[in-house]
């Protein structure tokens, strides 16, 4: 099926491959210009340069570097390697520099550029400018493959050639918002796939329909009587105890900690919206010099204090007007190993209200976030807090190569780490790192597991999604 796809839309115009077949020559652009080109021609130019044998070895290094990649949300997870030949979109963020040459390293980032400024969900003028300017530089780094005699034809390709148009595209119908095939492969998981699996397997098709037909009504009885609240039947503090239920971390596949909410958010509506239900960690510190001895971190109160002054006086404590004496909690704390955001972001598979839910998690062995806790101080306000592990920038600009912001833990003048207790409103996207991996071969050893304790620098991935792309690009 596959084959024939290419081939009606290597062979016919994309107007008739539409009218014709339903196939949208544009919405393969992905898999077609980044697996079934870029990829396969850094294959072949492997093999020119190294022969047969010393290729496979290069490409099982870079699928290691692949597979020692630390998870994040969205991204599929190979820890024992998938096979360079496999790559897909999401399983490929990690990119090969120190195996090619520049120049096509270069070619993958444009690419990656190109697309992730087509995924946003409002495309300016301006952007529309910088993806002319992603284009161009595709068009003039590709040429390497045809410099070194992989594409000795040209690069006249219709997966390619769309690109062209996405700017007029644009202008005539708008942002793409996210279009794409697995749109339609993701739904078919939730009106296909999860029916079937509840089902008796008897007149399958009936059953799944009458499923659908049920959850359909289901959704819109709920936006109903979130439209209508006299209608609600359930007292609010139901409610609350409901939602705060479905956020905890009951030990569920971690596919149930990601993925749409069907429900209307109750803020004005922004791209990135946070809404944090904590899961509460049992048998662990109930106050703050206790917190600071099960953690290991005598300097705790302090930031606490430091904390409740930026909090309480609007101004941070660098300022040299902050009092000497800094405000003291003596209260019960609650510390938490995980929590829900649920946040807007129309660009994504979503709910009815555009929304969506994941999983964040804070371990004390971890670099970053060390543990999440909240406490209610004498004036009544609750504060959610995280206790962190500062990053700082290697340099003042992103790597040359590959775009990204290269960052190391960031340590006092002492050597002590640098920690801080931050507001979990001041938390704006989760960051996915990527080591430094540097030109030689990754060792055996160094998996997702190990490889953010044994590597001491990081890229920041902004190639993680459409949101790291907008910010840290």
């Amino acid at each position: 099926m596959a084959e024939l796809m290419r081939a009606l839309i290597k062979e016919l115009q994309a107007s008739v491959a539409w009218d014709e077949w339903g196939i949208d020559a544009n919405v393969v652009l992905i898999k077609g210009g980044f697996k079934d080109h870029l990829v396969e021609w850094v294959g072949k130019y492997l093999e020119l340069m190294y022969g047969k044998a010393g290729a496979k070895e290069w490409l099982a290094d870079i699928d290691h570097h692949i597979a020692a990649a630390p998870p994040f949300p969205g991204l599929q997870r190979f820890p024992d390697g998938r096979g360079f030949s496999q790559w897909m979109g999401d399983d490929s963020k990690a990119l090969m520099k120190g195996h090619v040459l520049c120049d096509i390293v270069w070619t993958f980032r444009t690419f990656l550029e190109f697309c992730y400024i087509i995924r946003q969900n409002i495309i300016t003028e301006d952007m529309l400018s910088d993806l002319k300017m992603a284009l161009d530089r595709f068009h003039r780094y590709c040429e390497i493959f045809q410099d070194v005699s992989v594409r000795i034809d040209g690069f006249s390709l219709p997966h390619q050639h769309s690109l062209v148009h996405y700017g007029a595209l644009i202008h005539l119908f708008g942002a793409p918002n996210g279009l794409c095939m697995s749109i339609t492969e993701s739904k078919h998981i939730v009106v296909v796939k999860r029916p079937w699996w509840r089902l008796s397997k008897h007149n399958a098709l009936g059953q799944i329909l009458q499923t659908n037909q049920c959850l359909t009504q289901l959704a819109a009885a709920c936006a109903d009587f979130e439209a209508y609240p006299q209608h609600d039947a359930v007292p609010q503090s139901d409610r609350e105890t409901s939602g705060t239920t479905e956020g905890l971390n009951n030990g569920e596949d971690e596919d149930e900690h990601a993925g749409i909410v069907d429900e209307w958010p109750v803020l004005a509506h922004s791209d990135l919206l946070w809404f944090l239900i904590f899961c509460q960690a049992h048998g662990h510190a109930r106050s703050v010099p206790a917190l600071a001895i099960e953690l290991g971190i005598p300097t705790l109160p302090r930031l606490v204090g430091e904390f409740l002054y930026e909090q309480l006086h609007c101004e941070p404590i660098s300022s040299p007007s902050h009092p000497r004496h800094l405000p003291v909690f003596t209260g019960p704390l609650k510390v938490f190993h995980s929590a829900t955001a649920t946040f807007v972001s129309p660009s994504d598979p979503s709910g009815i209200g555009s929304m969506r839910h994941e999983m964040i998690r804070a371990i004390p062995m971890w670099h970053h976030v060390l543990c999440f806790f909240s406490f209610v101080y004498t004036n009544g306000y609750s504060y959610p807090c995280a206790l962190i592990h500062w990053f700082e920038r290697i340099a003042d600009e992103p790597d040359g190569l590959t775009g990204m912001w290269m960052v190391k833990l960031s340590f006092v003048n002492d050597g002590a780490k640098n920690l801080s207790v931050i507001h979990v409103d001041s938390i704006v996207h989760n960051a996915h790192l990527l080591p430094i991996f540097g030109r030689e071969r990754v060792p055996p050893y160094i998996n997702l597991h190990n490889s953010l304790d044994i590597y001491h620098s990081f890229y920041v991935n902004c190639f993680a999604d459409h949101h790291a792309f907008e910010l840290a690009s």
